[in-house]
């Protein structure tokens, strides 16, 4: 198996956060499918076919995509009752709009996806969402199978119930290189926040770069932001921001704000970190010149190619530190997530079917598959996997994020507000250049108050 698929995984994650759109149409636009599902359940004697519709991500030509393919044809096989409309795109234009014809005429695939929970609301209350959880309580075997944390995600302030099946994770971590962190006196990766200053302090006087990162490519002190946001207060506080109940001036958002400011005061990045791209940033860790990187499993196979990264052998990887006086949150951890969704107004047959369909594509023997064939991640637990098959340090990543309690992605993933990506993202980039963890709070905040 070639690890370059893991970059490729990554690629796709990329690709898919957002995926509410504009216009656009499918073929059948779940027209078709609603229309067998009334035949369906008007007579039982009907010789109609169950007609089952999927708008995924898994499209095209990748281990990943076979693997899926896979199961639908065993699934076919099993049911030959059955037709399969797999409207499933990998152009992320091309997906949104069928996502967008479909909601606007009620017409929702048996299985589909929304990326992020911020607009999951409208979703439930149109009747489009099913809630899995009597489904997961019915058959604990695989219900009690998937990591607490990706099944939290998909909950809804103000709504009971889980609205999606989790179908893919990654855990976004610590990359670090042992050897440099032992060679200026830290012996083990630190566990928590005052730990990691101290070794912030070791690196540096050692003459390395405790942490690389470019904030030119805005993204990369997000992500900082967003593990020490879920360790601070947890993934709920995020779903609170989006919901309104919570403010970024409120003097537990602020500090999370003021712990970035912490750390450039620490001297934790390079001096030239703002005006540095990701890719510069990046090539500094892979060449030992820095100690550490946050980043996700998609960089696994650029980190064991020793082609690509020179210094390679001492690479571990670690969640972020947590913080004492918090340690309830010591594993809410910020993760790429992405699901199968079921429609909520499927009945009789057609429901059953897509049922065994979902459970099909989310087993242990899915996950195993996935993994040892594909280095693709399910937040599956208790999956026995073959170690020869993969690296170590894909083990370590999947091992490590089975134990997530809490998974977020970015903090303005839980909030409908478009403009919140690029706002939080720069006015963190702010911190680089000067302002208080307050004027970025304020600059935050002002943008969702503009917005009323």
């Amino acid at each position: 198996m070639k690890l370059k698929k893991i970059a490729m995984l990554g690629m796709t994650l990329a690709l898919s956060i957002g995926a509410l759109a504009a216009c656009g149409s499918g073929k059948n636009g779940g027209g078709e499918s609603q229309k067998a599902a009334d035949s369906a359940n008007s007579s039982s004697d009907s010789s109609e076919k169950v007609k089952i519709r999927l708008l995924t991500r898994m499209a095209g030509t990748s281990d990943i995509v076979k693997i899926y393919n896979g199961i639908i044809d065993e699934f076919k096989a099993k049911h030959p009752e059955v037709e399969i409309i797999d409207d499933s795109q990998g152009d992320e234009s091309a997906f949104n709009n069928i996502l967008s014809t479909d909601m606007a005429s009620g017409k929702m695939a048996n299985i589909y996806r929304v990326q992020g929970v911020a607009n999951l609301q409208k979703y439930i209350d149109n009747g489009f969402l099913l809630d899995v959880t009597p489904y997961l309580e019915a058959d604990p075997e695989w219900g009690k199978s998937f990591a607490p944390g990706a099944l939290s995600y998909y909950s809804v302030p103000g709504k009971e119930g889980t609205y999606a099946i989790p179908m893919e994770s990654g855990l976004i971590g610590v990359y670090y290189h042992e050897d440099i962190l032992k060679e200026a006196g830290v012996e083990k990766f630190p566990e928590t926040w005052d730990e990691l200053l101290a070794a912030i302090d070791k690196l540096n006087a050692n003459g390395v770069t405790p942490i690389a990162l470019g904030e030119s490519s805005n993204y990369m002190g997000g992500h900082l932001h967003d593990q020490i946001f879920y360790k601070w207060l947890g993934t709920e506080a995020a779903k609170e921001l989006g919901n309104r109940s919570k403010k970024w001036t409120d003097p537990d958002v602020v500090q999370t704000l003021q712990y970035i400011k912490d750390l450039i005061d620490a001297k934790a990045f390079d001096p030239n970190a703002v005006g540095m791209q990701d890719d510069v940033a990046m090539t500094a860790f892979q060449n030992g010149e820095a100690a550490m990187v946050v980043t996700g499993p998609w960089m696994i196979g650029r980190f064991t190619d020793p082609e690509k990264t020179p210094v390679n052998e001492d690479i571990k990887l670690a969640k972020f530190p947590y913080f004492k006086e918090k340690p309830e949150y010591k594993n809410y951890d910020m993760q790429v997530i992405s699901p199968y969704m079921i429609n909520g107004k499927l009945e009789g047959k057609e429901l059953e079917l897509t049922i065994e369909l979902v459970k099909m594509l989310t087993s242990k023997e899915a996950a195993k598959k996935y993994a040892e064939e594909a280095q693709f991640i399910m937040p599956i637990e208790g999956v026995d996997i073959d170690e020869s098959k993969v690296t170590p340090l894909f083990v370590e990543s999947m091992k490590l994020g089975a134990t997530s309690e809490g998974i977020g992605v970015d903090v303005f993933d839980f909030d409908e507000l478009t403009s919140m990506q690029d706002r939080t993202r720069n006015s963190i980039m702010s911190l680089f250049t000067g302002s208080s963890a307050e004027e970025a709070a304020a600059e935050i905040q002002a943008e969702i108050d503009n917005a009323k």
